[in-house]
């Protein structure tokens, strides 16, 4: 009985040994497996054997590792990895150490304006654009500066060296004004002082109110008050409005009828204010002249005087019918009746018809008792056209005179003339006329007037 526990007493360690070995999972060291220590500097690495990664970090010793060749990576944050295969023989006793890189990233800066001076963690490294090659992982912070604009702080963070583009706008440390106007080519007034023609950038404008005069000859002056902080970009448009123009219009001879654009304004002299600049027709007409017509350009604040000399294109009629009393008519058209002469009331004084176009025209008279066939005449510019027209008498009863009350004392005719004195003149039959005394007529009046 002593004796058996003597022998369980000597085989105890190696029992210990093979009951860790069987509860770990892993096979013992001996002859049959190779062991590795990894060491890093900086320590503290995680150890990636074949894929697999360990459960300590550098310095580590891994045991029982089949012999052969083993992949053996090493990762820590802020460092380069690095790989390597190492060959393992049964039973050695190897030791791996590693020097590991910072890790840098790839950094590019950019800024608009360019020339931007580049500070990262408080030290100047350039200005943009800019390729930093050597900064360290982590958090880092970049000023960017440069005169006229407002510096500007940007966060940076470096994890790996996957590269990184870190651009931006710069705002300006003033304002800037773009002006334009309608017309361009004005000139523009800040506070007081000229900046140019439009369209035009003012920039590098400090903080504040500012007041804004832009003017061009022609056109009334644009004025604003704009308050501006920094940084800030105004647009400021100027529609220009034109002074108005003047015309005047003047005919020879004068009272010539005008127009403009197809509008009547009125008989010669003309004036006219408060017209837009641009473009014009212009036309004047008499009768009697020709029509003439032309265009204009009125420009902001012109003043313009315009003179038609017509030229007359018509001649006339002048006219004496027999007998007086006529209606005369010019292509249709009434022009006038004829008047008895003091001289021979048989006749009539002359009827001028002025204003008569150039051509041929007819001539057409009319009164109640008499015929007359049109004729035609023709006029020439300047030329006066002298007729004397016989009007053929019709016998066509139209006055009753009765002398007493029966039908022997009623008389049918024709009235010729009525005298002053009361007598009457009436045509009884075509060629016979009988005169009655004022104090034998009982009544007179149109025919078939009742008695």
């Amino acid at each position: 009985m002593s004796t058996r526990i003597q022998r369980n007493r000597r085989l105890a360690p190696w029992a210990l040994i093979a009951l860790l070995a069987v509860g770990s999972g892993v096979r013992g060291f001996g002859s049959g497996s190779a062991l590795l220590r990894v060491a890093s500097q900086p320590a503290g690495a995680q150890i990636f054997l074949d894929g697999l990664q360990q459960q300590d970090v550098t310095p580590q010793t891994i045991q029982h590792i089949d012999p052969g060749q083993h992949l053996l990576e090493i990762r820590k944050d802020g460092f380069q990895s690095q790989r390597r295969t190492v060959a393992l023989l049964e039973g050695e006793k190897t030791t791996a150490e590693f020097k590991l890189e910072p890790l840098k990233g790839l950094v590019l800066v950019q800024t608009l304006p360019p020339g931007a001076e580049v500070n990262v963690d408080g030290a100047f490294r350039g200005k943009t654009p800019l390729m930093l090659t050597d900064l360290a992982a982590g958090d880092h912070d970049v000023v960017l500066r440069t005169e006229g604009y407002q510096p500007r702080k940007l966060p940076l963070q470096i994890k790996d060296r996957v590269p990184i583009k870190l651009s931006t706008d710069l705002a300006s440390d003033s304002a800037t004004l773009k002006i334009s106007s309608e017309p361009a080519g004005a000139s523009v007034l800040l506070n007081g002082a000229t900046r140019g023609t439009t369209p035009c950038t003012i920039d590098r404008i400090p903080s504040g109110t500012v007041d804004i005069e832009i003017s061009l000859k022609g056109f009334a002056s644009h004025r604003s008050q704009i308050v501006l902080k920094a940084g800030d970009v105004v647009d400021v448009p100027a529609p220009l409005k034109a002074v108005p123009a003047a015309l005047t219009v003047h005919s020879i001879p004068s009272q010539a009828r005008v127009y403009v654009n197809n509008q009547f304004q009125g008989e010669a002299p003309v004036a006219m204010t408060n017209l837009p600049p641009g473009e014009y027709r212009l036309r004047a007409e008499k009768r009697g002249y020709e029509t003439d017509a032309r265009n204009i350009t009125l420009k902001p604040e012109d003043q313009v005087t315009e003179e038609f000399r017509l030229q007359r294109n018509t001649g006339g009629l002048v006219i004496v019918t027999e007998p007086p009393g006529v209606k005369v008519f010019v292509d249709e058209d009434d022009a006038g009746t004829t008047e008895a002469s003091a001289a021979n009331p048989q006749v009539s004084d002359p009827l001028r018809v002025s204003f008569i176009g150039k051509g041929e025209h007819w001539l057409k008279l009319v009164k109640p008792g008499y015929a007359h066939t049109p004729v035609k005449f023709t006029i020439d510019t300047d030329n006066l056209v002298t007729r004397t027209e016989h009007l053929k008498r019709l016998f066509i009863p139209n006055t009753i005179i009765r002398t007493g009350a029966t039908a022997e004392e009623s008389y049918t005719g024709v009235l010729i003339r009525k005298h002053p004195n009361g007598s009457v003149e009436l045509e009884l039959r075509p060629g016979i006329v009988k005169t009655f005394e004022a104090s034998e007529i009982k009544s007179l009046g149109p025919l078939g007037e009742k008695k």
